[in-house]
Formats: structure tokens, sequence, C-alpha cells
């Protein structure tokens, strides 16, 4: 399985590119070695195939998520990483899956 963190928004990559910056600055910190990678929603079906975890900001659509469930990439809640709110409990989900 491939073992990379990818991000998308619904809107371009602007807030995708903040959240995936914000996830690499806590792996840096904890010294976590994992790719993580800001992508355009537009291609996230492509893109899933190449990831093991899966952090939106916008919810994605049931196709996305069944997808994702048939890859086996575990999907995470993006927005705690812009207000700050429950970020500890899912960046700790984040952390466990990069040690799967």
């Amino acid at each position: 399985m491939a073992r990379k963190l990818i991000v998308a928004c619904g809107s371009g990559v602007a807030t995708s590119t903040t959240v995936a910056e914000k996830i690499k600055s806590k792996f840096d910190t904890d010294h976590i070695d994992y790719p993580v990678e800001a992508v355009d929603y537009k291609s996230i079906l492509q893109e899933l195939p190449t990831a093991s975890i899966y952090v939106y900001i916008a919810k994605p659509d049931d196709e996305v998520l069944q997808e994702a469930e048939n890859l086996g990439v575990t999907v995470y809640a993006g927005v705690p990483f812009l207000t700050g709110m429950g970020v500890d409990e899912i960046y700790e989900g984040i952390v466990n899956d990069t040690r799967k």
C-alpha cells in the first residue's frame, strides 16, 4: 500500500496547502517521516490510490468516501487543523495510522 497523506479541499488548494503545512510541521516536531501532499479535490479519485491517509476540508462526496474505504485509505476531517478545536484527537489518529 502507498504511504502518503493527502489533503484536499473542494475549492482549489489554498486551504489544503495550509492544513498540509500544519501537519508537516507537527510531523517534523514529532520526528515522523511521512510524505504529506496537498492535492486538488477535482483529482481526488486519481490521488486516492496513491495515498494511505486522506484529510479533507470540505466533506467529500459519498463516491469518494466509498472509494477510500475500498482502497483502505483512512479518512480524517481537516477543519480542526484550521480551528484548533479537536485537533489533538485527530492528529493522534493520523499518527497511529502512520505507524501501520
